[in-house]
C-alpha cells in the first residue's frame, strides 16, 4: 500500500512540475551562450531601434565573457519563412530563443521542439501564450490606452465627434490588444463615433494612403486614433489634401515631436512603446540561462491568455502631453510606477535635441532593477 501511495504521490509532483511555467536547460553552463533573436517584422524605425537595443546589450553580456553568439534574423511578415529561421537556429544548438513571432499562433511547432531540446524561449514585444515559455513585453494597454482615454477626454462635451481608427497590424497579438483596449475605452463616451477602422500596418506610407482615402470619402472627420509612426503618414494626408489637423494621438518619434512643437495648434499626445523592450528581454534571457529564478509575483498574466503567468511587463517611458499633466485623468486607470516620466513636449524636445528625426524617445530596464526581479541561486558569485 505504502509503494502505491508513494508511486501517486511522485506522479502528481510531476504533473505539478510539467505543468509549471519554465523549462528544462539542456546544460549547467553558466556562460558562453549562443542565443537567437528572431524578430517577425522590419519595417520602420522602431524595428530597427528595437534590434540596435538587443545587440547592445547582447554586446555588454559578451564583454562580461557570459554571452558567446549573439544571432539576430529578420523577417517581414513571413511565417514561413520564420519558422525555417528558428528550426535552422535549433539545429545549430542555441540555448535560447528569444521571437518576436509574425503569428504567435503558429509556433506550437517550434516551442514543442525546443522544449524537448531544452531550449529557453523568451517572446519579445509579444504576448504569444506558450506554456513553459515567457514574454517580455511592454504595457500595450498603458500605452494605447493612456492615448485613447486622452483623446475621449478632448471629445467628450462637444457634441457628436466622428473618429477615425487606424490600428496596426492584423493579425498581430499586440494589436489585437491595443484594439480591444481601444474601443472599450472609446465606446464609453456616448457623443463619439468610430465611422471607419483600418490596419495601417505600422507603416507611414500605408497610414498616409489609407488617411488620404478618409478625407476624400468622409465630409467630417473630428478625431484621429492611431499608433507609433502611423501618424505622421496622417499629418503628410492632411499636409497633402491642405486641410487643418485633427484632434489625434501621435508618435514619439524626433521628426513627430518637432512637427508638434512647430505646429501649436496640433493638439496631440505621444506614449512610448519603448524599443528597448528588445533590450529587456535579453537581460531576462540571460539570467534566466544562469539559472535564477523570478521573485513571486514579479509574473503577471499573460495579456492574450490570462490563465497562463508568464509575463514581464514594462511599462511605458514617457507619456508627453504639451504642458505635462502628471495628474492627467488617462494616466489613472494604469499602474505606471516610477519608470514611467511625464514630461512637456519642451522636455521631449531637449532630450532629443541631438538625435536625428527617426530617433524614437527610449528606455530600458537597468542592471539593478533587471536584478530586483530575481533571486540568484545558492552561492551565485558575479564574474563580471
Amino acid at each position: 500500500m505504502m509503494k502505491r501511495k508513494s508511486f501517486w504521490v511522485l506522479a502528481i509532483l510531476l504533473i505539478l512540475c510539467l505543468s509549471m511555467p519554465g523549462f528544462a536547460q539542456k546544460s549547467k553552463k553558466t556562460s558562453d551562450f549562443v542565443i537567437g533573436f528572431v524578430n517577425g517584422y522590419f519595417g520602420n524605425n522602431w524595428r530597427a531601434q528595437f534590434i540596435d537595443d538587443a545587440v547592445a546589450v547582447a554586446d555588454k553580456w559578451k564583454d562580461r565573457g557570459i554571452v558567446k553568439e549573439f544571432i539576430v534574423q529578420n523577417v517581414n511578415d513571413d511565417m514561413t519563412k520564420q519558422i525555417v529561421q528558428l528550426n535552422s537556429l535549433l539545429d545549430q544548438g542555441v540555448d535560447c530563443l528569444i521571437i518576436n513571432p509574425v503569428s504567435a499562433e503558429s509556433l506550437a511547432g517550434v516551442v514543442r521542439r525546443a522544449k524537448q531540446l531544452g531550449v529557453l524561449i523568451v517572446n519579445a514585444d509579444d504576448p504569444a501564450a506558450y506554456e513553459g515559455t515567457y514574454s517580455v513585453v511592454g504595457d500595450h494597454r498603458a500605452f494605447i490606452g493612456i492615448q485613447a482615454k486622452w483623446l475621449g477626454e478632448q471629445l467628450k462635451n462637444k457634441g457628436s465627434m466622428k473618429v477615425v481608427h487606424l490600428h496596426g497590424l492584423d493579425g498581430n497579438s499586440c494589436d489585437k490588444v491595443r484594439m480591444d483596449e481601444t474601443r472599450g475605452i472609446i465606446g464609453k463616451y456616448s457623443n463619439v463615433e468610430i465611422i471607419a477602422e483600418a490596419p495601417g500596418g505600422w507603416n507611414e506610407t500605408t497610414a498616409q494612403d489609407t488617411m488620404s482615402n478618409w478625407l476624400s470619402a468622409y465630409t467630417r472627420v473630428d478625431a484621429v486614433m492611431t499608433q507609433d509612426i502611423q501618424a505622421e503618414g496622417i499629418l503628410r494626408a492632411y499636409d497633402i489634401a491642405g486641410k487643418p489637423y485633427p484632434i489625434m494621438t501621435g508618435d514619439y518619434n524626433m521628426g513627430y515631436l518637432r512637427k508638434w512643437a512647430a505646429n501649436p495648434k496640433l493638439q496631440t499626445i505621444a506614449v512610448t512603446y519603448n524599443p528597448g523592450i528588445g533590450g529587456d528581454a535579453v537581460e531576462v534571457a540571460i539570467r534566466l540561462l544562469m539559472g535564477w529564478t523570478f521573485k513571486p509575483g514579479v509574473l503577471i498574466p499573460n495579456q492574450v491568455t490570462p490563465s497562463l503567468i508568464n509575463t514581464v511587463q514594462v511599462a511605458p517611458a514617457f507619456v508627453i502631453t504639451k504642458d505635462a499633466a502628471p495628474n492627467g485623468e488617462w494616466l489613472k486607470a494604469y499602474k505606471l510606477g516610477n519608470f514611467t516620466q511625464k514630461i512637456s513636449l519642451a522636455q521631449a524636445i531637449k532630450l532629443g535635441e541631438d538625435k536625428p528625426d527617426s530617433y524614437l524617445l527610449d528606455g530600458t530596464l537597468e542592471d539593478k532593477v533587471v536584478e530586483g526581479l530575481f533571486n540568484k541561486p545558492s552561492g551565485w558569485k558575479q564574474s563580471w
